[in-house]
Formats: C-alpha cells, structure tokens, sequence
C-alpha cells in the first residue's frame, strides 16, 4: 500500500483554478517583440528579396514585384509586432484578424500567378513551374489564425481579462 491518501471520489485529484496573472510590462513586451522582428525580416523579406533578386540578376523573372514582397512583409512584421505588444488588451482579437488577413493577402499575390516561368537562356525553350497547390496549403495556417482571432474577440468583448491568467500565470 502507498502513503498517499486516496484522492476524493476515487479519480484524478482536482485541479485548482488559476486565478492570477502576471503581465510583464511594456517595455519587456516591446523588447520581447524587437526581438521578433528581426527573424521575421529576415524570414518574409531577406530570404525572398535575395532570391528573387539573384535570379533576376541571372535573367529568370521573379513572378512578382519585390517592391510589394518588400511592402507586403513589412506589414505583416509589423502587425505581428503590436500584435504581440497589445497581446494583454483587447485589442488581441482584431490584430490576430489583421496579422492573418495581410498573410493570406501575401500568400495570394504568389497564387495570382502560381506559375513560374523561366527561360533558358541560348533557347527559345522556357520551363514552367507551378506552385499553387503549395501556396494553397501555406494559406491553411493564418485561415485558422482568422477563426481564431475571431473567437478571441469574441471572448474578450464578452469576459474581459479572462484569458489572462492562462496567457500569463503568475
């Protein structure tokens, strides 16, 4: 037999609630979120302009603008940036909606035109690639963050700070 007394009702012993939170401060959210950018720039703007412009110095055509890739994950750095900033308010729900809104807008300027041609030089031969059934399975991840910002809104408007003991326990 063990020592340990036997939990009330026979099954699992009983989880207390949380209750507390801790928010760390503005400053430690606003560090927390220079910290971010700087992968996400290197991820959704380095990374591509690069590329893009590697192969536009080596005569492929980028199948889209790297001004507007440019623009484009500037803004969705960005939102992602006051998103994580405002993360303790209400205002989570709708920058959650926004953040995904711009990356599903992102993603479809590469579906737009899903296939890349690319000519081979010293031919009249060019080779098409296409890469819109991949562009459509990257668009799933931000139309689930969507659903979710919206229930995060939900939530909020209806029991505010509920969420924050479980966002930041104490």
């Amino acid at each position: 037999m063990s020592g340990a007394p036997p939990s009330p009702g026979g099954g699992a012993a009983a989880v207390p609630p949380v209750t507390g939170y801790a928010v760390p401060s503005l400053g430690w959210r606003i560090l927390a979120a220079a910290l971010l950018i700087i992968p996400l720039v290197i991820l959704l703007i380095g990374i591509p302009v690069a590329i893009l412009t590697y192969l536009s110095a080596h005569g492929i055509p980028p199948p889209i603008s790297i001004s507007v890739i440019e623009f484009a994950g500037a803004a969705i750095v960005a939102l992602v940036a006051v998103r994580h900033i405002l993360r303790p308010t209400a205002a989570l729900g709708p920058l959650a909606i926004a953040t995904s809104t711009a990356t599903i807008v992102y993603l479809y300027l590469f579906l737009v035109d899903a296939t890349w041609r690319i000519p081979i030089p010293g031919s009249g031969v060019s080779l098409s690639l296409g890469y819109g059934a991949l562009v459509l399975l990257l668009m799933i991840g931000p139309a689930l963050a969507i659903g979710a910002g919206l229930l995060t809104l939900i939530e909020d408007v209806g029991s505010p700070k509920e969420r924050l003991p479980f966002d930041y326990p104490a």
